[in-house]
Order: structure tokens, then sequence, then C-alpha cells
């Protein structure tokens, strides 16, 4: 799924009100990382890129997990 523009700017709206109660240095990477993906169309892509080849690996791999049905 590809987040929009609009889905962005709610997402850097609520780290803003976050950062703004409890400071940019709170030290969570959750919310650097989320900051980053919602700034950066270059990391944004990079994730992606991530996130596919975990899920062809398992797709090739087929290991068992509990969201499978094989034998």
């Amino acid at each position: 799924m590809k987040p929009t523009e609009k889905q962005l700017s709610k997402k850097l709206k609520e780290i803003e009100k976050f950062e703004k109660k409890w400071g940019a240095e709170h030290g969570i990477s959750s919310i650097y990382g989320m900051k980053k993906y919602c700034t950066n169309a270059r990391y944004r892509e990079l994730v992606d890129q991530f996130t596919q080849a975990t899920i062809n690996t398992y797709k090739v791999y087929r290991f068992k997990t509990p969201y499978n049905d094989w034998d």
C-alpha cells in the first residue's frame, strides 16, 4: 500500500504533537524512522523494496508460519 500525501501529513502532525510533548530527543527509534519515512521519498522506496524482498523470501523458501496452510 502506498500512503497518500494526506496520510503522510497526518502522521507528521501526530509526530509533531508527540515531540512537542516529549521533546525531539526522546530516544524512540520508531518515531525517528516514521518521521524519515514521511519526509524522504527515497527512504520510502527502500523500505518498500525491503518489505517486498522479505515477502518474496518467505514465498520462495516456504517457511512454516501460523499464516500459511500447507503441510
